[in-house]
């Protein structure tokens, strides 16, 4: 796919990324000698492992969602325990696949809050949310932090501006018809009706939004920053960049990009 965000590094080294699923392997025999197989299956991990690798799948974000789910599952028992004398133990038992529906459903009624965006019948519901979630940003606040921005004479920060700008432009402004690059580059992955690219596409398009929106908080926080050891702007202008700011961090919060984040 023809994305135009320049692949620097992954978010975790190889090293790192072994680390972590060494953790996570260490974890599940612990809570399975604890609590079961049931819900701390170690042999379902290591396939849904084996099987990201053969889809390349992307492994940072296979790791947080991991990560995530298996924090779930250990409160869930742990409040489980201190509860077992007022509820019947098959009452609280619950599967895997069960912890991994509601995650699922949790994450996607934190999203519904913003527009949606049918581009594609067959891309993922999460894209299309982001995409609209990423456009109403940069047309609703974006003109105002550039603004801001540009007051500074800065020229470092106006050097990650304009590459901001450049990736704002691939990821939300049409080019040709009714959608941007980005989603045009979607499309064409999803026109062949390959499943397995269709899922990398997906990941590869909420990655980069991730990538995009974490890079565009890190401009406005330097910004910010800079206002601040200045002590030269208006409280007005100080807090205009702050609301800015937080609009953004609720999105990376909703749509769980905060470990994104480099080229």
């Amino acid at each position: 796919m023809a994305f135009s965000f320049k692949k620097k590094k992954a978010t975790l080294r190889k090293s790192e990324i072994d680390q972590a699923i060494k953790r996570l392997k260490m974890l599940y025999k612990k809570y399975a000698d604890l609590y079961g197989t049931k819900l701390f299956n170690l042999r379902a991990f290591e396939d849904r492992y084996l099987n990201a690798l053969r889809n390349k799948t992307d492994i940072n974000l296979f790791l947080h969602t991991e990560i995530s789910i298996f924090e779930e599952l250990k409160k869930r028992v742990i409040r489980s325990s201190e509860l077992e004398n007022s509820i019947s133990s098959k009452e609280s038992e619950v599967s895997y696949s069960d912890i991994a529906d509601r995650i699922i459903e949790e994450n996607l009624a934190r999203i519904k809050k913003y527009r949606y965006v049918d581009f594609h019948p067959d891309a993922e519901v999460e894209t299309k949310y982001l995409l609209g979630a990423v456009t109403d940003y940069y047309y609703n606040y974006w003109s105002r932090v550039k603004k801001i921005i540009r007051n500074q004479n800065n020229q470092a920060l106006n050097s990650q501006l304009e590459k901001l700008e450049n990736d704002f432009s691939y990821y939300v402004l049409p080019v040709r018809g009714q959608y941007s690059r980005a989603v045009d580059d979607y499309q064409f992955v999803l026109a062949r009706k390959d499943p397995r690219d269709n899922e990398k596409a997906s990941v590869n398009f909420i990655k980069y939004g991730g990538i995009l929106l974490n890079n565009c908080e890190k401009l406005m926080r330097d910004t910010y920053n800079s206002i601040e050891a200045k002590g030269e702007s208006s409280r007005e202008e100080i807090s205009e960049l702050k609301r800015c700011i937080d609009a953004l961090e609720n999105i990376i919060l909703d749509f769980r990009l905060k470990d994104i984040r480099s080229y």
